[in-house]
């Protein structure tokens, strides 16, 4: 990654399987990525996380024998 742009790429879309798709996409064109783009994509990806683990918390809770 050593090509510098001076615009941040676009935020990753899709399925998880997209984001890796995307991310290898940039690494293979030697894009530098800012921390800060990084960051932002972190805390998509953990927001996303979490939202998952509250549905299947949910899913569990409803189907508990009382």
């Amino acid at each position: 990654m050593s090509e510098s742009n001076a615009a941040s790429p676009d935020d990753l879309t899709g399925t998880v399987d997209e984001w890796i798709a995307q991310l290898a996409e940039l690494e293979a064109q030697g894009v530098t990525l800012p921390a800060e783009w990084l960051r932002r994509q972190l805390g998509a990806a953990l927001t996303a996380w979490a939202d998952a683990e509250s549905r299947i918390d949910i899913d569990k809770e409803a189907r508990e024998d009382y």
